[in-house]
């Protein structure tokens, strides 16, 4: 009935052959666009779960890549660190367990799902690193940059501790959000390596220009970035909380209420959080973003076995989409509505 195997380690050709699949099976509301290439060229993929009311492209099944210009959006993003293995396969599992209920008109722990996609376009970038997932899986060895990748550090036991893309970047200390030059690195990530490092300017990976650019074509209600330590949500910094009207603080209540993710304190020094993806969306496209940690904290930057991903995050994640996606309709029911009190969301 599924696609996606979560059972254990979900490698990255899989994920592409999957998506494939899942395309072929559900052409009516799912489709996939390359946005990017990565440092050692492997394709970048996001998705697209729409129904079919706003039309094909070229004539065929395939649904048109941007956003439906009538309709609030949200993206969803994984694998922006190497590692977090858990934030890739719930992009997975969503996209397969959200068109099955689509098709089927069933509930999803009381979601509508048919509604929801009928009112709200899904996006997915699955696998924002996919070269880091593969030296996760597979050692720099593997690596098509592996004369580089020999000479960094690897802040950890071995290469599955390995968080950023194939030169040595932390992507998610990356983005240009207006904090770069002032953003801390931690003694010893100056300089590429496993993690942590910033980058020799801001927006300099592929990886990172990928998610830009397609978020500057879309246009996105809002945005979810999912990482996998702490159960807790990073949903608000100092320096772009007041742009919202209070909805973003209304909609982590609200989650906070219904999931095991906690409620952080709002981030107060650019210093410390900026750079971010999610930090970077709030700032450039001034809407809400959400970075939520999907499993347990393990000390030491260690992740959980793949095996216990239904355990620890599938079990409790699975309607979080869902659940996004009810929050774009009420932050784009709200504009419109008092487009003067939201003004700086409306440029």
């Amino acid at each position: 009935m599924f696609v996606v195997d979560t059972s254990d380690t979900y490698y990255l050709d899989k994920i592409y052959e999957d998506i494939n699949k899942l395309c072929e099976k559900y052409n009516n509301i799912l489709s996939s666009k390359i946005i990017g290439k990565s440092v050692e060229g492997r394709n970048i993929v996001a998705l697209k779960l729409s129904c079919m009311e706003y039309g094909s492209a070229n004539g065929d099944s395939a649904l048109r890549m941007t956003r439906s210009k009538t309709k609030p959006s949200v993206l969803f993003t994984g694998g922006i660190h190497a590692r977090e293995d858990f934030s890739v396969m719930l992009c997975m599992k969503m996209i397969d367990h959200y068109c099955h209920h689509y098709c089927e008109s069933t509930e999803l722990e009381g979601f509508d799902v048919r509604s929801i996609i009928e009112g709200v376009d899904l996006f997915f970038v699955p696998v924002a690193n996919p070269d880091g997932l593969n030296i996760v899986h597979h050692g720099i060895e593997t690596s098509s940059n592996y004369e580089q990748l020999k000479t960094m550090q690897i802040w950890g036991e071995d290469h599955t501790y390995w968080k950023a893309n194939a030169n040595g970047v932390d992507l998610n200390k990356n983005f240009d959000d207006g904090n770069w030059e002032i953003r801390t690195c931690v003694p010893g990530t100056e300089i590429p390596c496993s993690d942590r490092f910033k980058g020799f300017s801001p927006n300099s990976e592929p990886e990172t220009m990928a998610l830009v650019n397609f978020c500057n074509h879309n246009s996105f209600t809002l945005m979810v970035s999912y990482h996998c330590s702490g159960n807790c949500t990073f949903w608000a910094d100092s320096g772009t909380h007041s742009l919202f009207g209070g909805m973003d603080e209304k909609i982590m209540d609200e989650l906070n209420k219904r999931y095991i993710y906690r409620k952080t304190k709002i981030s107060q020094d650019p210093k410390i959080y900026g750079c971010g993806f999610e930090n970077w969306f709030r700032a450039r496209m001034k809407r809400p973003a959400f970075c939520i940690e999907l499993s347990p904290f393990v000390e030491g930057g260690r992740q959980h076995s793949d095996t216990l991903f239904d355990e620890l995050v599938w079990k409790h994640a699975r309607t979080t989409g869902l659940f996004f996606a009810e929050k774009a309709i009420e932050i784009d029911a709200a504009i419109r509505s008092d487009a003067g009190k939201f003004a700086a969301m409306t440029k």
